[in-house]
């Protein structure tokens, strides 16, 4: 998670060949407030019927707002369920949350966390990939799908940051997580390990035979859920819209003090994160590189593509990404059926006085997007 604030200078490399974008500047926008005075909401997700859950990532509950797209959303007083001990270190905590796609038949909700271990043997710092069963407004029947995930450090100090942490459903109906580097570069590059990867897993927590580098001799090893490689905090990722045979993963992912990414995600392709510590272009064989690269240390973090009505036609169909250093929202619009033939970028949409953390589009086609202390909605108002 990229919760700790860097400096730096911009530029904006875009590649195959397109153009230098010029920021447009467009005006506009605004944040209206949904709640407020929050305890540091990370991921949301709408349910069906209107629901609004988060995960709160110190406290290790999972809240819910009742009526969020009206004018008066209720915060429920009641943690839908209360996950941990929480490791709050550094970039720890309740990070992760998804819906199961039957969320209105078996109440299905999804959480990845970081556990605070009591001792290295019986009870380890871990991450977790839990799931509980939600009736009403109250989580029941925990089950830990995936256990004793890596962490760095099993303190509450050293190697607390690149957890990574967005969990989410494809159109394929299997779920993918992302897990960062976990600060060791090696981890990124080595398929015995989870970290530095983007993991595919089916509902119930097993490997799906087809992941690229599924072991049927090993099915519960760890390359046997690896989907991709080679990053070092991807924060988040979202599919293209489209039929489940031609859907792409886009993700966001942290640079170390430059070269912040945007990567078009592919089954079994390596990203380039290794022992040099080197982001951005690396012309190196066997490395995919990204479609994006901002060389000032942005943060970016939620990301999502606009399929509403509620903005302009210009907006439809964009990719819409926010970063942690400045609060921006910002757009790329990509061109090409088979490949990306041009990027073009509007780093001027929004800018929020705090960092933005997660963004997603809401039942009423606005954006909703969270920062340390709110949930927020993109009311557009016209242009200037």
């Amino acid at each position: 998670m990229p919760f700790v604030r860097c400096v730096g200078a911009i530029t904006l490399i875009l590649l195959l060949g397109a153009a230098p974008a010029v920021s447009t500047g467009r005006a506009g926008f605004s944040g209206e407030p949904v709640v407020t005075g929050l305890n540091f909401p990370v991921a949301i997700v709408f349910a069906p019927g209107g629901r609004l859950f988060y995960t709160e990532r110190f406290s290790g509950k999972v809240r819910v707002i009742a009526d969020p797209l009206s004018t008066q959303p209720r915060l429920l007083p009641d943690a839908v369920y209360v996950f941990g001990p929480i490791s709050s270190f550094f970039e720890r905590g309740l990070l992760g949350l998804a819906l199961d796609p039957d969320f209105q038949r078996n109440g299905y909700l999804y959480v990845y966390y970081s556990h605070r271990g009591r001792d290295s043997k019986t009870d380890p710092y871990r991450h977790r990939l839990m799931r509980i069963t939600v009736k009403g407004n109250r989580g029941e029947s925990p089950v830990a799908l995936l256990d004793r995930l890596p962490i760095g450090s099993q303190s509450e100090f050293g190697k607390g940051n690149h957890n990574g942490g967005s969990l989410s459903f494809g159109p394929d109906g299997k779920l993918y997580l992302s897990i960062g580097d976990l600060a060791t570069p090696r981890n990124a590059q080595d398929l015995d390990s989870l970290a530095g990867k983007i993991l595919r897993l089916n509902p119930d927590g097993t490997a799906p035979t087809d992941n690229p580098f599924y072991d049927p001799k090993r099915p519960a090893a760890p390359r046997s859920y690896v989907y991709a490689l080679g990053l070092r905090n991807s924060f988040d990722f979202t599919f293209e819209p489209g039929p489940p045979e031609t859907s792409r993963l886009f993700a966001t992912e942290n640079g170390p003090a430059t070269n912040d990414e945007l990567n078009i995600i592919e089954p079994g392709k390596n990203y380039g994160w290794d022992e040099d510590r080197i982001s951005g272009v690396r012309r190196k064989p066997g490395y995919v590189e990204p479609i994006l690269v901002y060389h000032r240390t942005i943060a970016p973090t939620g990301i999502v593509f606009y399929t509403g009505t509620r903005y302009p036609d210009v907006y439809h169909g964009k990719l819409f990404f926010t970063d942690w250093n400045e609060g921006r929202i910002r757009t790329a619009a990509l061109t090409g059926k088979d490949s990306i033939e041009a990027v073009s970028v509007d780093d001027d949409v929004f800018q929020h006085r705090e960092g933005i953390v997660d963004l997603q589009t809401g039942p009423d086609g606005l954006l909703y997007f969270t920062t340390p202390t709110g949930i927020y909605r993109l009311i557009y108002h016209g242009g200037p």
